[in-house]
């Protein structure tokens, strides 16, 4: 059976009073001046940049400041910590939960640091639906990290399958994707899910409505009574 393997930032979790936020208040302490949101997502997503420590620095540098990485990071790591319960849900337990119950493998693939998913899985009570996560902290390479593949081709390892869909929201998990399938030869499939990030990407299949994505997976992964596939839309 394939797998169903997912993003957590603007699929599972809105992050734009959160991480989004964080980036601009931290970005404008060390800038001394106002930055806008819709600078700091197009830096984002045009340079297809996975870490929002990352994204900080370039739009400090894109400005024409200059900081430490190191005290980026730490500045970064308060300002998130006192934002984070801005999150909000946005896939309800319900999918995760029927594809569960139907026997699908479930993974998460992030970006975010272990403490940081912690935090998610606990706050929604999503721990459960889960078999495996990768997160930032299990790949001591950063050069290994998210948007390279290796991330994901753990994940595919560890859930012990061969074919699985990837939700994804940005350009990001879009090269991840094409990248693990130019690498491993595993038919992974992306699925772009933009329900929070309206950009438009060169996805295998798109959905913006929960009810829209839940019918796509289920017609991708679950057979019916009579053993075919469900259709899709």
């Amino acid at each position: 059976m394939k797998a169903v393997i997912f993003d957590v930032d603007g699929v599972i979790v809105d992050v734009r009073e959160s991480y989004h936020l964080a980036i601009k208040r931290t970005a404008e302490e060390f800038l001394g001046k106002e930055v806008s949101l819709d600078l700091i997502r197009e830096i984002k997503y045009s340079k297809s940049i996975n870490n929002d420590w990352d994204v900080t620095y370039e739009v400090i540098k894109h400005l024409g400041g200059s900081a430490d990485y190191g005290k980026i990071v730490e500045r970064f790591t308060e300002v998130y910590r006192g934002l984070r319960d801005r999150e909000k849900q946005i896939l309800s337990s319900g999918i995760f939960r029927e594809l569960k119950e139907r026997g699908v493998p479930l993974g998460i693939v992030t970006g975010r640091p272990k403490s940081d998913l912690d935090f998610v899985l606990d706050r929604f009570n999503l721990r459960g639906f889960f078999d495996v996560t990768v997160d930032e902290d299990d790949v001591a390479d950063k050069n290994l990290r998210k948007p390279h593949p290796f991330p994901l081709h753990l994940c595919m390892e560890t859930l012990g399958v061969g074919e699985a869909l990837y939700v994804g929201d940005s350009p990001a998990d879009l090269e991840m994707v094409a990248y693990y399938r130019k690498i491993y030869g595993k038919p992974v499939r992306f699925v772009h899910f933009r329900k929070v990030v309206k950009i438009n990407l060169p996805a295998d299949f798109t959905a913006e409505e929960e009810g829209d994505l839940r019918t796509l997976l289920l017609g991708e992964v679950c057979p019916n009574r009579e053993g075919e596939q469900v259709s899709r839309p």
